[in-house]
């Protein structure tokens, strides 16, 4: 019980470290966001107008989702901490070398 329970954690460190590192990437957000106001326009017919009044509309919420992602990453890094302390140096250092292995074969499959 105990394993399963160490693993989901270390999964879910795992998960939200590769989602983390994708939000982050603005220019790809940028693209996407153009992207889906395409797929939106083609499909339901929408006018230049519309089009640029939803960018206005996005554009309002910017700053206020920003600072609830920085207010999201703050409070992962004290639940990430808070967890970490729970484990015992063993389980620290095999933690390390599991993340360790992650991360090359993340480099390795690019």
């Amino acid at each position: 019980m105990r394993n399963n329970v160490v693993k989901f954690l270390v999964l879910g460190m795992f998960a939200f470290t590769a989602i983390n590192a994708n939000a982050q990437d603005k220019n790809n957000n940028e693209v996407s966001r153009d992207q889906k106001l395409q797929e939106l326009k083609k499909d339901l017919i929408l006018t230049e107008a519309q089009v640029l009044k939803i960018k206005q509309i996005e554009d309002n919420y910017k700053e206020e989702k920003l600072e609830l992602k920085k207010k999201m990453k703050e409070i992962r890094k004290k639940e990430f901490d808070e967890i970490d302390n729970v484990f015992t140096p063993e389980q620290k250092a095999k933690l390390k070398e599991l993340r360790a292995k992650k991360h090359q074969n993340r480099k390795g499959a690019m």
